[in-house]
């Protein structure tokens, strides 16, 4: 399931100016693809100034996200993996994996987070993703392939 809410949508860059700009980095395949409109990108960046960093899953991994009404048209993952990491508000740790999450609706949002908690979660797994170079590593390694 989670492999194909991101398949299409995998990033790899150096480094971004910001945390804002990662956000917008990797909102860009959503956009694209007409998973979300503008407006959901400018959501997502107003929740984290207005609420803070909750979108920090772990340490290095973030999962940007909006309420469904501001602007997600269906539900979509994107991926962007930076090599030199970005602050969020109120952190000290830099965030290097972001998966930019759109959801039609609650419920959609609520499995895609923990299904990515469960395999962020697992030490192993989130070990790999750090050190991932591509997508076909990518890939392997979210669709649990041992090699």
């Amino acid at each position: 399931m989670l492999l194909d809410l991101i398949q299409d949508r995998i990033l790899f860059l150096e480094k971004a100016s910001s945390w804002e700009e990662a956000i917008r980095k990797s909102s860009t395949p959503l956009l694209d693809q007409n998973f979300i409109e503008e407006s959901y990108v400018e959501a997502m960046i107003d929740d984290i100034l207005e609420f803070g960093s909750f979108i920090i899953l772990t340490d290095g991994v973030a999962i940007p996200h909006s309420r469904p009404e501001n602007g997600a048209l269906k539900t979509g993952l994107s991926f962007l993996k930076l090599e030199q990491g970005v602050l969020f508000p109120n952190t000290e740790i830099p965030v290097h994996l972001i998966f930019t999450l759109c959801a039609s609706d609650a419920e959609a949002q609520i499995i895609t987070i923990m299904t990515l908690a469960d395999i962020i979660g697992q030490e192993k797994t989130l070990s790999k993703l750090l050190q991932v170079t591509n997508k076909d590593e990518f890939i392997k390694i979210i669709s649990g392939d041992p090699s």
